[in-house]
């Protein structure tokens, strides 16, 4: 298939209860793990792109990184015959406007260091530039902070307000919300509660997809509670980089291996599993 718009599918797991995945990518070998997993499992899913993945594609350059990605993501979904959308994740407006015309089918605008009339300025032109191309709009509201790789936790927490919600949706137009609910970006281990009541005043008055940042440090039982109360879209990242590096140490043991075709297949395999666990887990496993 060509790369899709993944709102309407959005919009079937809000109405049927279930989650699709954006899952991060930061190489060839993860994203065609991610197409390959979602062939596998007959569901529709979402290559994610960070920031920090395009300085790495971009060798330091985000605009080289967004060309590469943009084409590597294209040929996965080409390849496949189930739904996968590409997503540019935490994009500045510059880094949005490029990954439109690039071809990317989402985006998401990182506008929480702005004046608040600002970022909603600048969200509803870019929404209305997605929407000419086929494409939508993914905004946040709230700060979800990050963790060092001592686990320690970079910033605080500033939990999304119901009624800001609200106001923010309804003046903005935004198709997609990213919400903070407690949830912490690079947690290796699944220890994080989230604020559930929080969430359900949410989407009590929000009715676009709302989305869970930082997933893999979030219990299982919180998460699958999560999906029920409204969350449409859960981000994945450290959880594949975790089953990735896995797959390759596996290979690299042996001190006299060399092939990278080896050690990246290896770990391409080993995250194709965890991405099919994380989309059976999400309840979209047979939706395409």
């Amino acid at each position: 298939m060509t790369l899709v718009n993944p709102l309407p599918w959005l919009r079937r797991a809000q109405r049927e209860g279930f989650a699709v995945g954006a899952f991060n990518a930061n190489t060839l070998e993860q994203v065609q793990a991610i197409a390959q997993a979602a062939q596998l499992e007959n569901a529709p899913a979402i290559i994610q792109i960070s920031h920090r993945a395009l300085l790495h594609a971009g060798s330091g350059n985000a605009a080289l990184g967004l060309r590469y990605l943009a084409e590597i993501g294209r040929v996965a979904a080409q390849s496949v015959s189930v739904p996968v959308g590409l997503h540019v994740d935490h994009a500045t407006a510059e880094e949005v406007l490029q990954a439109l015309a690039l071809g990317f089918t989402s985006a998401m605008f990182d506008g929480g260091d702005l004046p608040l009339a600002e970022n909603i300025a600048q969200t509803v032109r870019l929404r209305e530039l997605a929407h000419s191309l086929g494409a939508c709009l993914e905004a946040e509201l709230g700060e979800v902070p990050r963790a060092d790789r001592a686990g320690r936790v970079d910033g605080q927490s500033e939990l999304t307000q119901p009624d800001e919600a609200a106001a923010f949706v309804r003046a903005a137009g935004v198709d997609v919300l990213a919400i903070a609910l407690g949830s912490v970006h690079a947690i290796q281990r699944k220890e994080v509660a989230i604020d559930l009541a929080r969430l359900a005043a949410i989407r009590s008055v929000v009715d676009v997809p709302l989305v869970l940042h930082g997933s893999s440090g979030v219990t299982d039982e919180h998460i699958a509670q999560g999906i029920q109360l409204g969350l449409c879209k859960i981000n994945v990242a450290t959880q594949l980089s975790q089953a990735f590096t896995r797959g390759a140490r596996a290979v690299l043991r042996d001190d006299g291996e060399y092939d990278p075709r080896r050690y990246l297949g290896a770990a391409r395999d080993a995250m194709i599993e965890q991405v099919r666990e994380r989309i059976r887990f999400f309840g979209a496993a047979g939706k395409a």
